[in-house]
C-alpha cells in the first residue's frame, strides 16, 4: 500500500532552484533512503513532505489524500533533524514525552509513561531517562530524538541525517539499532543521507537525488545492474563505479587516452564509460585487451585491501583480496569486458541504452 505519493513537487530559494520535479512513493513498512550529496536537495524535500516549506508546484499525498496545502500539525508525519532540536531545560523522559503531552497528541498520563519507557528500552537509554539533556554525549542525545519521534507512532517517519554528526563506530552501532527497531514496528520511513555505506545498511530502496532532481528510485540491486545515470555510479558503491570519457569512433567507443576501443552504439555526442570496479578484470601480466596502469595507492581493510589504479590521467579504486600481491608503485594490467561497462551521455549523464532497453557500450 502507498503511504506517501510525490508529485512533480518544484521549489525555488531566489536563485538556487531547490527541487526540480520530484517524484516518489512510499509504500507501508518501507524504509526508503533518500541519497544524494550536501545541497541536493534532501532537506527542501523532508520539510515540503512535513509541511514547513510550501512547494511552488507539486503535490505532497498522505494515503491517498492531497495535504500539500495543510499545516505540520495536521499531517501525520514526525521528524528527526540532523541537530537534535532536543530541549535542554528538561529532562530525557520529558523530551521524549513532550509530544505526547502537546494539545494535538494529548494522551493520558499513565500511556506517556508506558510510550516512553518502551522507546526507551528500544533504543537502550531507559537507564537515562532521568538525566539533563547537557549530561548526554552525541549518540545518546540522537538517540533521545528518535525515542521523541519514535512515541508519536506518526504514519511516515522523517530522518533527515540523524547520524552525520556522529563518529564512525558509533554510527554503524546505531544503523543497527534504527534498522532493527523499524523492522520490529513496521514503520515507514524516509532515511536522508549523504552516506552511502549508512544508507546501504538501513534502507529498502534508494531514491538518488543530486542538483534538486531524482535520478533514479529503486533497490539497491536493481541500481548496480542498470543504472540510469553516470552520478548513480558516483553516488552508490563502494568503491564507486570507475568512469572515462569517451566518444564514438570508427571501430566502436573510444575511451579518451586510453587504447581501449569497446563495441557498441554510433553517437554524436561525447559519452561516459562506466564499469563497476568488480567487473573490472586485474593481471599482473600483459594479455589481449589488456591496459597496462600502475598502483597508485593500497588501502588494508583487514580482509582486503582497496587499491588505487592510475591510468594516463585516470584514477579509480578496486577491492582485491589480499593474496594478491599489490604494492604502490607496482605495474598491472586492467580489462574492461565489454558486457559489463554502461554508456553515458557526456553532457545531460543519461544513460545510452540499445533498442531493446539494454545496455550498451
Amino acid at each position: 500500500m502507498t503511504v506517501l505519493h510525490l508529485r512533480g513537487l518544484s521549489k525555488d530559494f531566489g536563485v538556487k532552484q531547490a527541487l526540480r520535479d520530484v517524484s516518489f512513493d512510499l509504500e507501508e513498512g518501507e524504509v526508503l533512503a533518500l541519497l544524494g550529496p550536501t545541497g541536493a536537495g534532501k532537506t527542501t524535500t523532508l520539510r515540503c513532505i512535513a509541511g514547513l516549506e510550501k512547494p511552488d508546484s507539486g503535490s505532497v499525498f498522505l494515503d491517498g489524500i492531497d495535504v500539500t496545502a495543510t499545516s505540520p500539525r495536521e499531517r501525520d508525519v514526525a521528524v528527526v533533524f540532523e541537530g537534535f532540536n532536543l530541549l535542554p531545560t528538561l529532562s530525557v523522559f520529558d523530551n521524549i514525552a513532550f509530544p505526547l503531552r502537546s494539545p494535538v497528541y494529548r494522551r493520558p498520563e499513565d500511556e506517556v509513561k508506558r510510550e516512553v519507557a518502551q522507546a526507551a528500552t528500544t533504543l537502550r537509554i531507559a537507564h537515562l531517562l532521568e538525566r539533563r539533556i547537557e549530561q548526554l554525549s552525541g549518540g545518546e542525545k540522537q538517540r533521545v530524538a528518535i525515542a521523541r519521534a519514535l512515541v508519536r507512532r506518526p504514519r511516515v517517519y522523517l530522518l533527515d541525517e540523524p547520524l552525520s554528526a556522529l563518529d564512525l563506530k558509533l554510527r554503524e552501532s546505531l544503523q543497527t539499532e534504527i534498522k532493527a527497531m523499524y523492522q520490529s514496528t513496521g514503520a515507514t520511513v524516509i532515511y536522508a543521507s549523504h552516506d552511502y555505506p549508512s544508507a546501504a545498511a538501513i534502507a529498502t530502496r534508494m531514491a538518488l537525488i543530486e542538483n534538486g532532481r531524482v535520478l533514479q528510485c529503486a533497490t539497491l540491486p536493481k541500481m548496480i545492474d542498470d543504472p540510469d545515470h553516470a552520478s548513480v555510479g558516483k553516488l552508490v558503491g563502494s568503491p564507486a563505479m570507475a568512469q572515462f570519457p569517451a566518444r564514438s569512433g570508427r571501430n566502436g567507443v573510444e575511451i579518451d587516452g586510453l587504447p581501449v576501443v569497446l563495441p557498441g552504439v554510433r553517437a554524436s555526442q561525447p559519452l561516459i564509460v562506466g564499469i563497476w570496479p568488480e567487473d573490472m578484470e586485474l593481471s599482473t601480466s600483459a594479455g589481449p585487451g589488456f591496459v597496462e596502469g600502475s598502483v597508485y595507492a593500497t588501502d588494508f581493510r583487514g580482509r582486503d585491501q582497496a587499491i588505487e589504479i592510475r591510468a594516463a590521467s585516470y584514477r579509480f579504486r578496486k577491492v582485491v583480496d589480499l593474496d594478491l600481491p599489490l604494492q604502490q608503485g607496482d605495474t598491472l594490467w586492467f580489462r574492461l569486458p565489454p558486457d559489463k561497462v554502461f554508456t553515458f551521455d557526456a553532457a545531460s549523464g543519461e544513460r545510452i541504452r540499445d533498442a531493446q532497453g539494454r545496455r550498451a557500450a
